[in-house]
């Protein structure tokens, strides 16, 4: 027969979110004579209570709506229910979970899984703290202890029952204590000090608080003199961590195991009455606990002053402290974790959110509602909005379509929310200044742990500069840059269209190669800047007379090349001379008139090629055998030229090798007086001895070497054996004249009065015995530069010469100024000056000029008695040519100088000295 069931009077609220879990908890509060209430969260819970006061309340933490931390503190602000007693189930995983459950005001913890038994002895306990609590002031309440009564704030019991409730060890060793002084309650003066300590060290939280604080209060045990506290490290080693009057040392005789510490002391205390450490009486007393001793308590005491029973009390100390310890280190464990796992979260925290600030794209994160929760700095850039205005705002408010589409607000509140894949959206966006903006989104939606949506993730590029770039890379992969005209890749684009357009036997299909040949010239005397104004005025030209057909455009770095149709092959021949035409009348720069020289080569297709690479080949061979034809300036391709192109090469290749092979050698040839017939100087001329092809003469190879570049450090070596020589012949005793070097218009630049006064440094050759020969042409390409380094060299000491003057455009202000010596006469004009009354003219014209400049004249390529007497007749100064040597090797030139050689000028028509030969004595300025 079943015994009938006790009336409950205990209403116990269950608030659990796991349907098993509740109907576990319920069956076993009502096996143990309690009425049970079950709610499903906390919202339920704090409505159920509301309804109907409970007498206690057991809920789970983590809980969808409202979870056990929210219930809680809204039933502690609740004046009617403050009262009612919650216990919280929890894994206890950190400190934060104490610290928040004292925070909402939890009367108790239980850590899951919990036994049965201890379950209802906890609730069994906290019902009786109720009762005790309601029978006391509402501020403390009483705790009777060894006849003495104390109060214990609510707070500190709160805080006692959390930490009794989440270390179970703690509670073990606590109840060991309990038991300890439980046998040794028949000493009242061993009780009341055991309690002070357990006192003390229950605030203590530190290591070294616990030791201090235990020390203070052995003290005052009678009998105790002194105190120390060392404890055990890794291998055995000890550390002393705090001592009152009492600090063992090291002596020569045997110490005591406890003072000696190399081995934990266990069991009873030992008293000692004196070893090697401490020549007194002492006792050494473990610090154990049920997991081992953590270290040594030593005591300096009285002979006899202690009984068994205050050993045993010591015995019990020993433990309090070694668990006050124990706890000390699982509170600093704790405390570091907190740390550690607050710090991680910060750093985390602030690494996202510098991730966030100084990303370049456009981070947004929206709720649920569409509202705007982050903005990042790149959203502020590209759309106009800062983060506190758009923070707060509809989406939709924010992110304007261009379109002015309502398409994102609908979004927002019909899109299905459980996809697990980013979605993209591209489009154009309205920025709050009105701009349209270009942007490419990658979106996805965050949820919670229980599927419910709780952030919208929106990650954007801003591609509407990428589209303007990809505007402009097209550009530029198409044309050149600096003219505006199509490039390489357009031009060879435009040909095939061309090729294709074409009427097979009724039109012609050219290509057009165009240079200048004095563009390098340009660039290396008035530099960069000037070379690219030439090429923009090349282009301009060329682009106003093109046709609707002709396709023009730059194809190297001082190459155009045009592509057009034409119906007949003279009709190309018309065109290239039309642009020859157009590219020889003056270009302007900076107030100077300036020449290209241009030259064309013209290839056909298909005769010369069936492509552009091929096409362009031939027409590169054309232009250099058009540089040839003076006449016309243009050619067109033919077969054998591509020979000449070929042995080009291979000149080209042999002479770098020559340089480094030591192949160049100099011949000089005599410069003559006219006055005395006597040898005056030496003209260095390059040869080079060619190990295949023997002496090369420097027509062949001269103009290849200012192409290439080659001519600079071939012009050097030149400059410095010239040097060399001349120092050679004077250590021969012979005698010293000065020996004339020429300089290419390459060569002649801001660095080459550095480079004469390091040869002359180097050969030691005195600087009036070096002769430099300037081309009329070449120093007139930047007249005001010219005279700036004339003077710098004149400076120097060396004599100044402008070579072949006549063929070139003389600007006569600047010639007036510059500082040289000599004017020579080109052979041009000396070859027919026997024979051609202008020749003669322009001879007599020259020396006249000269001469009244006070500037002496050197009339080349003399080579008949008759060219001889008519220039000495007509007052030139001084001759060279072969009528008195060809240019010889040095060798032969000592022997000339040392023999005393001289022209036989007996007999010659001599003019008597004018007023004008005395004033050609007369030392010219240097400016």
């Amino acid at each position: 027969m079943n015994r009938p069931a006790r009336e409950p009077t205990i209403d116990i609220l269950v608030v659990e979110d796991s349907a098993t879990q509740a109907q576990y908890l319920a069956q076993l509060l009502e096996a143990g004579g309690y009425r049970v209430r079950v709610a499903a969260n906390g919202r339920a819970a704090l409505d159920a209570a509301r309804s109907s006061a409970p007498t206690l309340i057991v809920s789970d933490i983590a809980m969808p709506e409202m979870d056990g931390f929210a219930m809680c503190h809204a039933i502690k602000q609740d004046p009617l229910l403050r009262d009612v007693p919650v216990i919280l189930l929890t894994a206890l995983s950190s400190l934060h979970d104490v610290i928040k459950g004292l925070d909402c005001g939890a009367d108790n913890f239980l850590r899951k899984p919990f036994d049965d038994r201890y379950l209802l002895g906890r609730i069994g306990a906290v019902l009786a703290g109720r009762t005790q609590r309601s029978a006391a002031p509402p501020s403390a309440m009483q705790v009777t202890i060894a006849g003495q009564t104390h109060a214990i704030t609510a707070e500190r019991r709160q805080i006692f029952d959390l930490l009794l409730s989440t270390y179970e060890e703690a509670i073990r060793m606590a109840a060991q204590l309990r038991q300890q002084q439980e046998r040794i309650a028949h000493s009242y003066d061993a009780l009341e000090g055991l309690y002070k300590i357990a006192e003390a060290l229950n605030p203590a939280l530190t290591e070294g608080a616990v030791a201090d604080l235990a020390l203070d209060r052995l003290l005052a045990f009678p009998g105790v003199l002194g105190a120390s506290i060392r404890l055990f490290g890794a291998a055995g080693a000890t550390r002393l961590v705090a001592s009152r009057d009492f600090v063992p040392t090291t002596d020569d005789g045997a110490a005591c195991a406890g003072c000696r510490g190399d081995a934990p002391v266990r069991g009873a205390p030992q008293l000692v009455q004196s070893c090697g450490m401490v020549p007194h009486p002492h006792a050494c007393i473990a610090l154990g606990t049920g997991a081992g001793s953590r270290g040594v308590l030593c005591l300096l005491t009285v002979e006899g002053a202690l009984g068994a029973e205050q050993w045993h009390v010591l015995e019990t100390v020993g433990s309090q402290i070694a668990v006050a310890l124990e706890r000390s280190r699982l509170y600093g464990d704790m405390e570091a974790q907190v740390r550690d796992r607050t710090d991680a979260w910060q750093s985390e925290r602030q690494l996202l959110s510098a991730v966030v600030n100084t990303t370049g794209a456009l981070v947004c994160l929206i709720d649920a509602a569409g509202v705007i929760r982050l903005f990042n700095p790149a959203c502020e850039r590209v759309l106009g909005w800062t983060a506190a205005e758009a923070i707060g705002q509809p989406c939709w408010e924010v992110f304007g379509r261009a379109n002015g589409s309502a398409a994102l607000r609908e979004f927002f509140e019909h899109a299905p929310r459980n996809a697990d894949k980013p979605s993209h959206l591209r489009g154009e966006w309205l920025a709050r200044d009105g701009g349209v903006r270009s942007i490419l989104w990658s979106t996805t939606w965050l949820h919670r742990a229980d599927g419910t949506i709780e952030y919208f993730v929106a990650t954007g590029i801003d591609t509407t500069e990428l589209r303007g770039a990809e505007a402009r890379l097209n550009y530029v992969s198409n044309f050149d840059v600096l003219t505006g005209l199509p490039n390489r890749i357009l031009l060879r684009e435009r040909l095939l269209q061309l090729k294709e357009k074409a009427a097979p036997g009724t039109q012609v299909l050219g290509f057009l190669m165009l240079k200048g040949d004095r563009l390098r010239v340009i660039g290396d005397s008035l530099g960069i800047e000037a070379e690219k104004a030439m090429l923009t005025q090349m282009a301009a030209r060329l682009g106003q007379w093109a046709q609707g057909a002709d396709s023009v455009g730059r194809i190297g770095e001082r190459t155009f090349a045009i592509a057009a149709l034409r119906d007949s092959v003279g009709g190309l021949s018309s065109l290239a001379r039309l642009v020859l035409t157009v590219m020889r009348e003056p270009f302007e720069y900076e107030g100077q008139e300036l020449y290209i020289e241009p030259c064309i080569g013209i290839a056909l297709l298909p005769n010369d090629g069936e492509d552009y690479d091929s096409l362009a080949h031939a027409a590169e061979a054309a232009v250099r055998r058009a540089r040839a034809n003076d006449a016309e300036r243009y050619e067109f391709y033919r077969p054998e030229l591509n020979k000449g192109a070929h042995e080009r090469f291979q000149l080209e290749g042999a002479m770098r090798r020559a340089l480094e092979r030591d192949e160049f050698v100099l011949h000089y040839q005599p410069q003559v007086s006219l006055a005395s017939g006597a040898i005056i100087g030496m003209e260095a001329l390059v040869r080079w001895q060619h190990p295949e092809l023997g002496l090369i003469a420097p027509g062949v190879f001269i103009g290849l070497a200012e192409e290439t570049g080659l001519i600079l450090p071939l012009g050097e070596w030149v400059m410095r054996r010239a040097c060399e020589q001349s120092c050679e012949w004077q250590r021969a005793s012979l005698p010293p004249v000065p020996v004339s070097v020429n300089l290419s218009a390459r060569q002649f630049t801001d660095n080459i009065a550095d480079t004469v006064g390091r040869i002359l440094a180097q050969t030691g050759l005195a600087p009036q015995l070096l002769e430099l020969e300037l081309t009329e042409s070449a120093s007139m390409e930047d007249p005001q530069r010219t005279f700036e380094i004339l003077c710098e060299l004149k400076k120097m000491g060396v004599q100044l010469a402008i070579d072949d003057f006549g063929t070139g455009y003389s600007n006569l202000n600047y010639l007036k100024r510059f500082p040289v010596d000599k004017l020579k006469l080109d052979q041009s004009f000396v070859k027919d000056i026997t024979t051609d009354q202008d020749d003669l003219a322009i001879a007599r014209a020259v020396i006249a000029m000269a001469h009244g400049l006070r500037l002496t004249v050197i009339a080349e390529g003399v080579e008949t008695a008759g060219q001889l007497a008519l220039l000495a007749e007509n007052g030139c100064d001084e001759i060279q040519g072969y009528y008195f040597s060809r240019p010889v090797d040095a060798e032969t030139c000592a022997r000339m100088l040392g023999e005393g050689r001289a022209l036989q000028v007996s007999g010659l028509l001599r003019q008597p000295a004018t007023r004008a030969r005395r004033l050609r004595r007369v030392t010219r300025p240097a400016a």
